[in-house]
């Protein structure tokens, strides 16, 4: 697999997996064979770092994700925002993106990053192998939050 291709499944995994949470949360997918393409997509040791600081297995994020179904309000929706390579190999690719969710008029944004590897088995070509997510303070278009203070976007 070339690295544009790894990368190129690794952006529509994130897309995909994330249309069919929305999906899954509001109750509007199929239990069976969606949950089934959702559950494939994650390789074996699969692990997550919520932006609390919490890590979660395989099996743990999968209950979860079986527990959340139909949980979420009509209006919710997430959005992915600047996905890009961090890093790669001929197998393996570290993306970066921005997930920005939607529920009741207020907006949530962690920046992620997730470590794919090649697993031509998978649904879409690849699995995730490790996800770890960080808050994001809101911006108003203008600021950029940094660990040491605030910074002005010049216009």
């Amino acid at each position: 697999m070339g690295a544009a291709d790894l990368a190129g499944k690794a952006r529509a995994e994130v897309r995909q997996l994330h249309a069919f949470f929305v999906a899954w949360f509001r109750g509007e997918s199929r239990m069976a064979e969606d949950f089934a393409t959702c559950e494939a997509a994650f390789a074996p040791d699969f692990r997550m770092v919520t932006p609390d600081g919490q890590v979660h297995d395989r099996a743990s994020v999968i209950k979860t994700l079986r527990l959340a179904r139909g949980r979420s309000s009509a209006d919710f929706a997430i959005e992915i925002l600047q996905p890009h390579v961090a890093w790669q190999s001929d197998s393996v690719v570290l993306l970066e993106f921005v997930e920005r969710q939607y529920v009741s008029g207020r907006v949530d944004s962690r920046r992620s990053t997730g470590l794919f590897t090649a697993e031509p088995t998978a649904p879409r070509g690849v699995v995730w192998r490790h996800l770890h997510e960080t808050w994001m303070q809101p911006d108003d278009g203008n600021t950029i939050q940094m660990r040491a203070g605030t910074i002005r976007r010049e216009a």
